[in-house]
């Protein structure tokens, strides 16, 4: 991407605390850019991608309105892995699009963007520096399960069909490790924003 900014990418595993970590960013006044939000607004907008996305799985990923039903594409992705390579190689491009335009439009100095499939899709080859928000796998499924309300089994289904977390380590410049409190997180992520002001 041509930007002089500084552009760093989050992600981490479900029940990871990305989300949370991605909040923490922004009070501390970083501009962070999600790409599940993107996409989401893509599917309403744009029908190109709609085309697209019909003519790879059919109608059944259209909602009521004949709009692209999150809801249905989710279900379609994480169905197995073969389907997030699909999906990935027609969304992702517009997506990409999309953040580049927005990353170039804004005014900070760093932006963050936010993914969960980072290292799959191959987008941290775009960022200038890629962290991890890490959090071992029993505290990942224990946080699923109390914030969705759903069986282990599933949790661990969506886990073996996401990359597996030692293996993001290997791919990551930077390492936060959220095994312990949100406060915790907090105090963690306020020091690396000393390392971002010095990168920049």
């Amino acid at each position: 991407m041509q930007s002089k900014k500084l552009v760093i990418g989050i992600t981490g595993g479900v029940g990871s605390g990305k989300s949370v970590a991605c909040k923490y960013f922004e009070k501390l006044g970083y501009r962070v850019i999600y790409a599940d939000v993107v996409a989401k607004e893509l599917y309403k907008t744009n029908k190109n991608l709609r085309a697209l996305l019909v003519k790879e799985f059919g109608k059944g990923i259209l909602d009521s309105s004949g709009r692209i039903s999150y809801i249905n594409a989710r279900k379609i992705i994480f169905s197995k892995k073969s389907n997030i390579k699909r999906v990935n190689s027609i969304v992702h491009p517009f997506v990409i699009d999309e953040i580049d335009r927005i990353i170039i439009g804004s005014k900070e100095k760093i932006v963050l963007v936010e993914t969960a499939i980072m290292f799959e899709s191959g987008y941290a080859n775009r960022m200038d520096y890629v962290i991890l928000i890490y959090t071992n796998k029993k505290t990942r499924i224990e946080r699923v399960r109390k914030r969705d309300n759903v069986k282990i089994s599933g949790i661990e289904r969506l886990m073996k069909i996401q990359m597996d977390e030692r293996e993001k380590i290997g791919y990551a410049d930077f390492i936060i490790k959220n095994n312990s409190t949100p406060a915790a997180l907090y105090r963690s992520i306020r020091s690396f924003s000393k390392i971002l002001n010095v990168l920049n």
